[in-house]
């Protein structure tokens, strides 16, 4: 994104560098593939253009999101609460850290509570995970809650999982001792097998032997034999078994047995499904309370040293922007905001949408902090919502479609100009691939992944004619 901004920048000047000296019929050309009315009055006006952009303070204002937040936040320090020599840490820096913290960490922890995770979950993969859940709004009360109130994380977790509460207490053996023998219908279940064990084939009567000879077990040995019960009835998909325990000829001749067995087997899944339920509890909180400590050296260390990450940056700036003691921050800002530029605004998350939208709030909402004499104010995203790399720096594509449809209503709610041009122009196919293009997404079941609802099949049109044939 930073090459991108430069590119862009460099552009523009390359080609207002080039308007001062072409001749005014090159010129004329030019302004005319822009849509601009061609006179003297217009041709003076862009020979001067690459001069104002020399003259201007700070230079041609074009760079990243992480770039302006961090522009704003140093030009108001104090109203953000921030350390005004501040400075950024890279992601490379960030990564090591974090490892930092997390080998810390890992080294001052209880032995049983890491014996936990290292059978789980390798080293890498469990600092990418506390990177992921310390960047995530909607984790940090979540870490608050395993760092100050582990019961009650255990309680939340429960609820998550569907675990009744008054087993998150248990231990498994006494829960799984329970499901050995405090179920109903035992002697019913019993006199089933038997009876399909009696008129079953060599492969039943096989699969069934060991089941009766597991009944006829004490409670202890049969809870320490519960995978031979459990795989007796399930298969490795924790399918009821339809082979070796049933056959066709069964339920036609016993169908009260085999309607036993198969409520045998529901309730063993039940079973085995609070058991993994557990386990993830068990898992979770242990996870969770390791991250937690972790998350609190990292930003305790980082404020320490005046440092901040492109998400601070983004998070700061929202807080700047939104304080109800900093509504001259954004008349400050409104006298010194002409024009915006988005772009790939498919790949925008909503906390840098809302950036944007508090920036041209003022847009819709009167002069403002300007002259009467002063031209317009303008907004121009361009983005396409099927080309976004879902999840990059938060990028959702639906906020692009919330967005749009923000601005629109407030543009023609203030009586402004508002104008959505369709991406039709390829610049990379030709004529004839994109003719196969058309023709296969101009059936509805295809369109349906990528034309809006109410908007028309696509036609596109190629920059590359003559080519290809």
């Amino acid at each position: 994104t930073k090459a991108a901004a430069a590119e862009m920048a460099i552009r523009l000047q390359t080609r207002l560098g080039c308007w001062v000296t072409l001749p005014d019929t090159e010129l004329d050309a030019e302004l005319r593939a822009l849509s601009v009315p061609v006179c003297a009055q217009t041709r003076k006006r862009a020979r001067a253009l690459f001069a104002e952009v020399l003259d201007m303070p700070g230079g041609m204002r074009i760079g990243t999101i992480h770039a302006f937040c961090q522009s704003l936040l140093r030009r108001f320090p104090l109203e953000a609460a921030m350390n005004p020599h501040f400075t950024l840490l890279e992601d490379t820096d960030a990564a090591l850290a974090l490892r930092g913290c997390v080998e810390d960490v890992l080294g001052s922890m209880p032995q049983a509570r890491a014996a936990t995770l290292a059978g789980q979950i390798g080293l890498e993969d469990f600092i990418a995970l506390a990177a992921t859940l310390r960047r995530t709004p909607r984790a940090q009360a979540v870490l608050d809650l395993a760092d100050t109130k582990p019961q009650s994380l255990t309680t939340l977790l429960c609820r998550v999982l569907d675990l009744p509460q008054g087993t998150a207490s248990q231990s498994d053996t006494a829960r799984l001792e329970q499901a050995c023998t405090a179920f109903t219908g035992e002697d019913t279940l019993r006199a089933s097998l038997r009876e399909l064990f009696e008129n079953g084939t060599d492969s039943v009567k096989k699969t069934i032997t060991p089941l009766l000879d597991w009944l006829a077990l004490p409670p202890d040995s049969r809870a320490a034999a519960w995978p031979l019960w459990h795989n007796g009835f399930l298969t490795r998909d924790n399918k009821p078994r339809s082979r070796g325990l049933v056959t066709a000829k069964l339920v036609q001749s016993c169908p009260d047995a085999v309607l036993a067995v198969q409520k045998e087997a529901e309730r063993i899944l039940t079973v085995a499904e609070q058991r993994n339920a557990r386990q993830l509890v068990v898992l979770g909180q242990a996870l969770l309370e390791a991250i937690a400590p972790i998350a609190r050296l990292y930003d305790s260390r980082k404020a320490r040293q005046g440092q901040v990450e492109y998400d601070d940056l983004v998070r700061h700036t929202l807080g700047l922007l939104q304080k109800p003691g900093a509504a001259w921050v954004l008349y400050k800002l409104d006298g010194g905001i002409d024009h915006l530029l988005l772009d790939e605004v498919q790949d925008t998350s909503p906390e840098q949408w809302q950036i944007a939208g508090d920036l041209t709030a003022e847009f819709f909402a009167g002069a403002g902090a300007r002259d009467d004499e002063a031209p317009p104010r303008t907004i121009f995203a361009v983005g396409d919502y099927k080309q976004s790399i879902y999840g990059f720096q938060g990028a959702d594509p639906e906020a692009f479609r919330t967005w749009r449809q923000h601005f629109r209503t407030h543009t023609q709610a203030a009586n402004l100009l508002w104008r959505e041009p369709g991406l039709n122009v390829s610049f990379r196919s030709t004529p004839t691939v994109l003719a196969l293009v058309d023709a296969v997404f101009a059936h509805p079941e295809a369109a349906r992944g990528v034309v809006e609802d109410g908007e028309p099949p696509m036609h596109h049109t190629s920059a590359r004619l003559g080519q290809g044939l």
